[in-house]
């Protein structure tokens, strides 16, 4: 299904469906120009995905060629699943370096192992690490053998006829990047501004307090002029610094959700404290969360836990390869 969301340049929505998965599905955007065409992000690397993109593009006559670039906001399968199909295609291809290196180095498998064996160190048993080879993160991301044009923090490009800024906002994943049309405010916020639902901040094992960085790069849009804002999911807005302000009010809450949650079940691990925060799971028990929803779940309640003991709330002690946390006694 596609749409026209913008005229002058024309900018169409492409919705690939992402079966069996809460986020429901993925815009992929699309900039028509004269003289060549921009197709930012793609949809996971299965069949439903990318019969939905094809006929997207075979909807606007748009052909896989050397006029047509591809710009990946970020690393994660749901946004780069079908980078291949460009590159067999000769597409320029543009994305952040740090992503790129990313999706390399978990080709083959290391990177998982990484976080698997960090996960199993805050308390996820070995039996629910085990659960998550079903992730289709994992399941459907790209082979990552393509060519990289890698693009920077306020680097222009002239794609599509259009005069186009990157953005850097890292947070969502160490290299997510932003695409903003300062002549027309148009501003494609990927999975950093979402609007009906806030994007998963989780740890990353080469970028230190990804809560912070995050929230950085939030502050950083704030005062951006944008009368469009068309996110990675779901429906878009007029405005941005209103939705700011909601997410970091979240994020707030979280912190201190945490933090009650730390004096009521001292020297408790991150799994231990994960199933008693709010998660927006339509009433579902944790029990009853499926495997990668739990992943998603540790992931954020470790980001949140990384910045309160960073700042000193709370303290971290390791006993028998596990990692506990209780709330800093502070005198009075």
């Amino acid at each position: 299904m596609i749409q026209q969301v913008h005229s002058h340049p024309d900018i169409y929505r492409i919705r690939v469906d992402l079966p069996d998965n809460p986020l429901q599905y993925l815009n992929a955007y699309v900039i028509k120009g004269v003289s060549g065409n921009l197709v930012i992000d793609t949809g996971f690397n299965r069949p439903e995905c990318k019969r939905a993109l094809c006929q997207g593009l075979q909807e606007l006559d748009i052909r896989l060629q050397s006029d047509t670039s591809l710009f990946i906001t970020h690393l994660h399968a749901d946004h780069s699943g079908l980078v291949g199909l460009f590159a067999q295609a000769g597409c320029p291809i543009y994305m952040h370096p740090v992503d790129y290196q990313y999706l390399v180095d978990s080709e083959d498998g290391s990177t998982w192992k990484a976080a698997e064996d960090n996960f199993m160190r805050e308390g996820m048993p070995p039996a629910e690490i085990k659960t998550q080879f079903s992730n289709q993160a994992r399941t459907f991301s790209p082979d990552p053998h393509f060519p990289v044009n890698p693009v920077h923090d306020g680097d222009c490009l002239h794609l599509a006829g259009c005069d186009l800024q990157v953005i850097h906002t890292p947070g969502h994943t160490p290299g997510l990047c932003c695409l903003y049309l300062p002549k027309e405010e148009v501003f494609f916020t990927s999975d950093h501004i979402l609007f009906d639902i806030t994007p998963n901040i989780q740890v990353w094992y080469h970028m230190k307090q990804a809560l912070q960085r995050y929230l950085e790069s939030l502050q950083k849009v704030w005062e951006l002029p944008v009368r469009l804002a068309l996110p990675g999911h779901r429906e878009g807005d007029t405005s941005i610094a209103g939705r700011i302000d909601e997410i970091v009010a979240h994020h707030d809450r979280r912190l201190a959700e945490i933090c009650h949650l730390a004096g009521l079940y001292p020297h408790s691990t991150a799994y231990d404290i994960a199933p008693h925060m709010t998660w927006s799971m339509r009433g579902k028990q944790w029990k009853d969360f499926p495997p990668t929803q739990k992943w998603f779940a540790l992931g954020e309640t470790l980001a949140h836990i990384e910045y309160l003991v960073d700042y000193g709330v709370l303290c971290c002690r390791e006993e028998q390869g596990c990692r506990h946390y209780d709330l800093v006694r502070t005198e009075t």
